[in-house]
């Protein structure tokens, strides 16, 4: 069954905008855009949208795309020294001649999680952990596979699930199939965040097909749940990194799925939302939102 995240996206965006409504002043958040990609366009459109709908003052600062390290690092500093800002974003993807891990964020608006001193918990594996509070889901004791060894997701996610007393398995998207095969007969749990397209097919899950429903059944030896991160792009349309056979009415019954479009990426510019505000008015006055 696929799982809704654009409700559970917008319940926390709705206690978000209550409390914003409530306080004498409204965060502030600077999205820094280098360039212009298409698929960067697109992003920022969703958090301009996102936080005008919340009441977050945005403002997103276009740079020119030859810029290089230290002036990108230089129009930080001086806007978060000037400015009244509670939360600064570098948009991803940035242009090759500049390293995503020399961008200097100051800790304190670093609202993305973008450098391992944030004191802000990285969005997506945040949002992630929500979507399994939302569909009441237990982790603890589950055996989870995470897909992907990222320093913004994957790694990040692996902590939060062990802080939930999950066992995981972190492998990365080059590992051989038939190994992967091997750990997915044990999972409960499927996240992908690789950034490969198909790096899961319905040929790597053991899934036995039911004769009166007409579709597939979990044969024990399948996921629960898989919670599909992955952005890939192919003729301009974006996919993840499970096929969509897998999200077909015919698996509706074998294993729960997030959508490929309006998913996982829906939480986290909804957790976003949660960071800037945590930045602003602190994280007790936030409690309430993500519990």
């Amino acid at each position: 069954m696929i799982i809704d995240c654009k409700s559970i996206a917008q319940d926390i965006k709705n206690k978000i905008k209550n409390i914003i409504a409530e306080a004498d002043y409204a965060p502030v958040l600077y999205i820094y855009q280098v360039g212009d990609n298409p698929a960067s366009n697109a992003y920022i459109r969703g958090k301009l949208r996102d936080c005008e709908e919340v009441g977050i003052k945005a403002k997103l600062i276009k740079l020119p795309e030859d810029i290089t390290d230290d002036e990108l690092n230089n129009k930080i500093l001086e806007d978060y020294n000037w400015e009244d800002v509670d939360g600064i974003i570098v948009q991803l993807p940035l242009p090759k001649h500049i390293d995503p891990k020399n961008i200097c964020i100051p800790d304190a608006v670093d609202v993305d999680g973008f450098n391992s001193t944030s004191p802000f918990q990285p969005c997506t594996p945040l949002g992630v952990m929500k979507i399994f509070d939302a569909i009441g889901y237990d982790l603890d004791g589950k055996n989870v596979l995470v897909c992907g060894q990222s320093d913004i997701v994957g790694r990040p996610l692996v902590n939060m699930l062990i802080g939930r007393h999950c066992n995981v398995i972190s492998i990365n998207s080059s590992m051989e199939r038939y190994i992967r095969e091997e750990m997915l007969f044990r999972a409960d749990v499927l996240i992908t965040a690789a950034g490969r397209m198909n790096l899961i097919t319905e040929n790597d899950l053991d899934c036995k097909w039911n004769v009166q429903t007409n579709g597939y059944e979990n044969s024990g030896s399948c996921p629960d749940l898989i919670i599909d991160v992955g952005i890939n792009y192919k003729d301009g349309k974006q996919y993840g990194d499970c096929s969509e056979e897998l999200r077909s009415e015919k698996y509706n019954h074998c294993f729960d799925i997030t959508p490929r479009i309006g998913g996982v990426g829906l939480m986290t510019r909804a957790i976003l939302l949660y960071n800037v505000c945590v930045a602003r008015y602190g994280e007790e006055k936030m409690g309430e939102v993500i519990g």
